[in-house]
């Protein structure tokens, strides 16, 4: 049996891994990585990074750290640090990132919003509204192949 050690470094190596054909409907509530490569339907919230693989799909509510999407997301996400859609993400729905990377051939339709920007939008609430519907903190992209 391996031993491990104090200093917390077998945290780091901790991911809950939800495999392919595996179906949760429900919540998850983690504080380690999650990796989905089957489907769930439901609220996720983790501590740390949330990678969907190219056969993975999320439908519903999540939040985390960071997110590396190969597979499919629906619904509302919300990102501390940095979000990335790869080639073959499909996205639909909202995303909330101030860091976003996002590869040429990602598929999005949804909206983008920056909560920095939103936080400084507000704060300049007493300024007049723009003409647009559109706030400097929100883009609506609908991406067709």
């Amino acid at each position: 049996m391996a031993t491990e050690k104090s200093n917390g470094s077998s945290l780091m190596n901790n991911v809950t891994r939800i495999c392919g054909n595996t179906k949760i409907i429900g919540s998850i509530i983690t504080q380690h990585d999650i990796r989905i490569d089957g489907y769930l339907e439901g609220k996720l919230k983790t501590d740390g990074k949330f990678v969907i693989g190219e056969t993975g799909k999320c439908v519903g509510e999540a939040e985390c750290k960071c997110v590396d999407i190969s597979g499919n997301f629906d619904g509302v996400l919300k990102v501390s640090e940095l979000a990335s859609l790869r080639g073959k993400c499909i996205f639909t729905g909202e995303l909330h990132s101030d860091q976003l990377s996002i590869e040429p051939s990602a598929r999005i339709n949804g909206q983008l919003i920056s909560p920095e920007l939103t936080k400084n939008s507000e704060k300049r609430s007493d300024e007049p509204s723009p003409v647009s519907e559109e706030t400097p903190a929100m883009i609506r992209i609908t991406k067709k192949k």
